[in-house]
């Protein structure tokens, strides 16, 4: 029980860290300043974006990055567990499997759906020569999207009570 309650505190220390950082970053990225760019040299018209675009790009993938980590990680941790902890003829309990292939499969389609086909910036440039760029912004973007609605479907699916256990 003393074990659990330490790894309570630690997940509510990082996971407040981290919603700390994001804000700041979201701060950063709407209310520090703007940048302006005139696309179309000639052209009237002018485009402001937000200095920090990038930052805030940077540190989205960091935290799709760290979900995918984590889910891996604890996944590996668990079944390791499950396996050390099961006796011969006990079933295997928890979902821990299903998430790391979920995960995985997931991870796995957002990379064969990446598009490699440079993208074009309004000043005739293109974006990200490297397609390695290319490949890394589709599947952070694929699996955002992707667990993402998973989130939302196991939120609906929980607040309808089906997870409940029957007695």
């Amino acid at each position: 029980m003393k074990n659990e309650n330490k790894q309570i505190k630690a997940s509510s220390w990082a996971l407040g860290i981290l919603f700390v950082l994001s804000a700041v970053v979201l701060g950063m990225f709407f209310g520090v300043g703007y940048n302006t760019k005139t696309y179309f040299e000639g052209a009237d018209k002018s485009l402001i974006d937000p200095a920090y675009t990038g930052l805030l790009l940077v540190w989205l993938y960091t935290l799709v990055g760290l979900c995918i980590l984590a889910v891996l990680g604890f996944g590996i941790v668990a079944a390791i567990r499950n396996i050390k902890t099961r006796t011969s003829g006990q079933q295997r309990t928890g979902f821990a499997g299903w998430v790391f292939l979920f995960t995985f499969v997931a991870i796995g389609a957002s990379y064969f759906m990446a598009d490699t086909n440079k993208l074009l910036l309004g000043d005739g440039k293109t974006w990200a020569d490297n397609t390695t760029d290319l490949i890394l912004s589709d599947v952070c973007l694929f699996s955002i999207y992707t667990l993402f609605a998973v989130a939302l479907l196991c939120v609906i699916l929980a607040m309808t009570g089906i997870f409940k256990a029957r007695r």
